[in-house]
Formats: structure tokens, sequence, C-alpha cells
């Protein structure tokens, strides 16, 4: 097995001036799959020529017993851009492009497809050598691998919600509490019947958005268990879950409609709401603390920093939920007051960014996903597996977060941009 060394990240320079990619490109190319952890090499490749296996694809299908003819190759010769396998009883082969398979399981271990566009090839990744290489990364500062639950322990994550929002039901029994139950949420509301089917369809868009952009498979389950949604009518019922049940300081509740709990321990994601008068605004706020807990659940307890968290949640809340113009006006309300000081302030990178920070992050997080949707992809997934934010930032776009800065603040209009 190759050793694994690197990041496991798309080998990208799209940030960088034109000269400086040619070069960089032209060193970067024999060094491009060796940058990707514990990729196969063609030896590999070769031994798995005649194996029965399972193809993954990007849509989720599955196909089953099959066998590998071959992998047609890239110019390295340890990359693959052809699948050519056979079914049974089957005469002839067929192909798959490697860009629409997310998995192979062959010879008793399963590999994922990662893709190097310098080479506009892929590399196969052991899953089992990444993992060990991961886990070693994130122990080491004190974050971990989420467990792939069987389906029986799934089952018994989901009672544990249910008892505990049976338990919330007795604390509101004057509320006309109502459970909903869908295949990824569990939706506790005192909300007319009639107006969930909407807020449901929002965060089922939520996570085929997501998924698109991290390679999470449509149908997989993220969730421990599922996600769990208290949401009341009235602000004053949310404030009394949150001071009652989740323990939470009345302060904390200060100015918030909706507040997402993640548990760090197994990975729970409960999102605490009220209906307000607004249901656009109301469907934005729900989408945009889901987006946390998806964020949170994703991969591995590693956390997103900050103005990217809220970046993404802005974002993909634009995206869903259209009828909501409150994410564009935090942008416009930013890009005016940089105009008058020229300042985003030292916490913008830092622990948690300050409220009017949220237009900065939306709008730099909705220019590199339109830039190159696929090395943002591959950087949120460094992220989450241990890899610090700005070393992921240089490797995956070619900048650090200054650079990334500066040319946010020449989009605006503030070409002389700076933290302080």
């Amino acid at each position: 097995m190759r050793t694994c060394v690197g990041s496991a990240l798309f080998v990208l320079l799209v940030a960088l001036p034109a000269a400086a990619q040619d070069k960089s490109a032209k060193t970067s190319r024999s060094k491009s799959v060796g940058a990707v952890e514990c990729s196969v090499t063609a030896e590999q490749l070769d031994k798995l020529n005649g194996s029965l296996a399972e193809l993954v694809l990007v849509s989720g299908k599955r196909i089953t017993d099959v066998t590998i003819v071959k992998f047609v190759r890239g110019p390295n010769k340890d990359t693959v851009r052809t699948v050519v396998y056979r079914r049974p009883k089957r005469k002839t082969a067929s192909r798959l492009r490697a860009g629409s398979l997310v998995r192979i399981v062959a010879a008793e271990r399963a590999y994922d497809l990662v893709a190097v566009p310098l080479l506009k090839s892929w590399v196969l990744v052991d899953v089992d050598e990444k993992t060990k290489v991961v886990s070693a990364r994130l122990k080491a500062k004190g974050r971990h691998i989420w467990p792939k639950l069987s389906a029986e322990q799934q089952a018994d994550a989901v009672r544990e919600h249910k008892k505990f929002l049976a338990e919330v039901r007795q604390k509101f029994s004057g509320l006309p509490l109502r459970l909903y139950e869908t295949k990824y949420f569990l939706f506790l509301t005192d909300m007319p019947a009639a107006q969930i089917g909407v807020y449901i369809a929002h965060l089922d868009n939520m996570s085929v958005e997501l998924g698109k952009r991290f390679g999470v498979p449509p149908g997989e389950n993220i969730w421990r268990g599922k996600a769990v949604f208290v949401v009341f009518v009235n602000q004053a019922s949310f404030v009394q879950f949150e001071t009652n049940v989740m323990k939470k300081a009345p302060a904390f509740t200060n100015r918030k409609q909706g507040i997402c709990h993640q548990n760090n321990r197994n990975g729970d994601v409960i999102v605490a709401c009220h209906r307000g008068n607004d249901p656009n605004y109301f469907a934005q706020v729900l989408v945009h603390e889901t987006t946390h807990g998806y964020l949170h659940r994703f991969k591995s307890s590693a956390r997103i920093p900050s103005w990217l968290n809220e970046g993404i949640a802005e974002w993909v809340s634009t995206i869903v939920v259209r009828s909501s113009r409150a994410p564009l006006k935090r942008q416009a309300d930013a890009v005016l007051r940089l105009k008058q000081t020229g300042v985003v302030g030292q916490s913008f990178f830092g622990k948690k960014i300050e409220s009017w920070h949220y237009g900065v992050a939306s709008r730099i997080t909705d220019s590199m996903i339109k830039q190159n949707s696929r090395a943002f992809g591959a950087w949120i997934v460094s992220i989450k597996e241990g890899v610090e934010w700005s070393q992921g930032l240089q490797k995956t776009f070619g900048v650090t977060p200054q650079q990334l800065l500066l040319h946010y603040g020449r989009s605006i209009g503030v070409p002389m941009i700076r933290l302080q």
C-alpha cells in the first residue's frame, strides 16, 4: 500500500495568476497523485482486474455482482478515467466514467473515487487506510470520525429522540404539539398541519444542495438517527424551551429566532425555533440553523471555522429559500459598511464572527462555489478530515486568508480592505 502522505485534496491552482499557474502546473502534475492520501498504485489497480465488485454511483444507485475487466488509465498510470466491467451472464462489457462513481467495493475492500483535476482523472483511495490516517489526525486534535451506525443502532437513536420529544410534549401540555416524521427528520411543532409541508421540503432541498457540494450520495442519512426539530409558533414558548429544557440562560436566546444544538459526544442535532410573523424569513432561519447541524454531522466532529460555517448556512438558505431576501440584504449592508470604513475586523477569522459579518461570509462563500464548486467541496472535506482550514485553502484555491479577503474587497469596490 502506498504511504499515506499529504492531504486528500484536489490539487487546484485556480486562484493563481496565469503565469504562476502554468509554472506550478508543470511542477504539480508529477506530484498531484501523491498529494491524495492513501491512493492506490498502478500495480494495485492491475490486481483488481477480474475481481467481483459493487459500483456505487454519484446518484446513489448501486450496481452489484459485476466483474472488473480493467481500468482505463489517465496520463499518470496511477489514475483512472473509465471503469470497464461485465455484468453476470453478459458477453459484452460496460463502461462508466470514473466521475460518475463515488465508490468501488472490490476484493473485500472499499475504494473511494477522488478527482485529480490537473490530470483530468481520478484515483482510487483505500477507505480503510484513509480512515486510519484521518482518525489519528483528528484524535491528536481531540476530534473523531462519526461512527457508521447499523440499522439497529439508528433505530435505537430514533427511539431516544422520540422519548425526548415525548418529554417536551409533557412539559408543554398546554400547546397542541404534534410530531411529524420523515425519512430524516423528527419535527415537533404547534404550527397548523397545513403549514408544515413547505418547511420540510426546504430541508430536503437543503440536504440535496449540500450533498452535491460535499459528495454525499442522495439517500444517505448523515444524522445520528434523525435530525430533531422543536418549532413553536410563539417566541415565549421558544424561550421557555431553551431555558427549561436545554438549560440555557435567558440571554442566550436574545434576538434569536432559531438555535442549532450540537452534541459533540454523539453527534445529536436539535434545532429549536419560533415561527414569528414572516414565513419566508422563518424558512431561511430554519434552513440556516439546520445547515449548522449538517456541517456538524458531516464526516467528523472537526469544526468548520465560524466565518465559513455561517457563510455556507447563508449561501444554502439563499439557494433553497428564494422568497427570503434577508441574506442578500445582509450582503448589501456589509458592503455599505465596508465602503465607509474599509475595515473587516480581526474577529472575522476568529472564533466567532460578528452579526454584520454574515453578509461578508456569504458573499465570499458564494463566489468560491461559483469559481470552483469541486475545489470548495474538497476544501470542506479536508477541514473535516483534520486539516487546518487555512492550509486547506492554500492547497485547494492557492490563496491565503488575507488574499481571499483582498479578492472580496476588490469585488465590492474596496481594494484596500483590511482586517484592522
